[in-house]
C-alpha cells in the first residue's frame, strides 16, 4: 500500500507545475525581440561612435599636422629676419632694433622703405631714447626723417601707430613745431642736442626704422 501511495503523489505534484500561459510567452517573447533589437542598435551605435572617433582623431591629427607644418614656417621666416636684421646692422636698444638708413630719401619713400624691411619709421618715446638715437647716428652732420608728421595741422601724430605725441623735443628757437602747412614730418636735426625740425616732407634725407621684434 505503501508504494501505491507514492506512485499516486508524483503524478499529482507534476501536475501542480505552473504553465505559461499564452499571454506570458508572448510576454517573454516581446521581450527577447525589444532586448535582441536593443543590442542590435547598441551594436549599431558603438560601432558609428568607433567610426565618428576615429574620423575625429584623424582630423585632429591633420589640424596637428597642420599647425605643425605653419610653426616651422614660422620658425623659418623668423630666422631668415634674424638673419636679415643682423646682415642690415640693426642695433638693439631697450628690447627694440634700429636701423639707420645709408640712402637719402623723402618723408614718405623712407616711411616706406622701413616697411619693407620688416620695421616702421622711429618712434621716439622718451628723452632717453632720443639720446640713445643722436649717439648712433652715422652721418652725425645730417638730419634724419622720424616718423612724427602733423599732415593734420597741428596734430603731430606718430605713423606707426597714429598716437599723438607725448615727448617732443623741438629746435627752442624760431618757432619750430609750429611752421604750419608745407612743413608737416619731422627730421632729427644734425646739431648736438638732436633737436626736431618740423620740415617739408619732400625733401631727402637719411632715416630711422624701429622694430619691436629683436634678435
Amino acid at each position: 500500500m505503501i508504494y501505491l501511495l507514492v506512485l499516486v503523489l508524483i503524478p499529482y505534484d507534476v501536475l501542480s507545475l505552473p504553465c505559461l500561459t499564452t499571454g506570458s510567452k508572448k510576454d517573454f517573447d516581446d521581450s527577447r525581440k525589444a532586448l535582441t533589437a536593443l543590442k542590435s542598435y547598441l551594436d549599431t551605435t558603438v560601432n558609428t561612435l568607433e567610426t565618428d572617433v576615429q574620423k575625429t582623431v584623424a582630423t585632429l591629427k591633420g589640424h596637428i599636422k597642420n599647425v605643425d607644418g605653419k610653426i616651422k614656417t614660422l620658425d623659418n621666416d623668423l630666422k631668415m629676419l634674424e638673419s636679415d636684421f643682423k646682415a642690415r646692422q640693426w642695433q638693439k636698444y631697450n628690447g627694440h632694433c634700429y636701423y639707420f638708413g645709408t640712402d637719402m630719401f623723402d618723408w614718405f619713400t623712407s616711411e616706406r622703405k622701413c616697411r619693407e624691411i620688416g620695421g616702421y619709421i622711429v618712434k621716439i618715446d622718451d628723452s632717453s631714447e632720443n639720446s640713445w638715437v643722436k649717439s648712433k647716428r652715422p652721418k652725425k652732420n645730417s638730419g634724419y626723417w622720424i616718423g612724427l608728421t602733423d599732415l593734420k595741422e597741428g596734430q603731430f601724430r606718430w605713423s606707426y601707430d597714429q598716437s599723438l605725441m607725448t615727448y617732443k623735443n623741438w629746435y627752442p628757437s624760431d618757432g619750430w613745431g609750429s611752421k604750419g602747412q608745407g612743413s608737416d614730418c619731422v627730421l632729427l636735426n644734425s646739431n648736438a642736442n638732436a633737436y626736431w625740425l618740423d620740415y617739408n616732407c619732400t625733401l631727402t634725407y637719411y632715416y630711422i626704422c624701429e622694430s619691436d621684434f629683436c634678435f
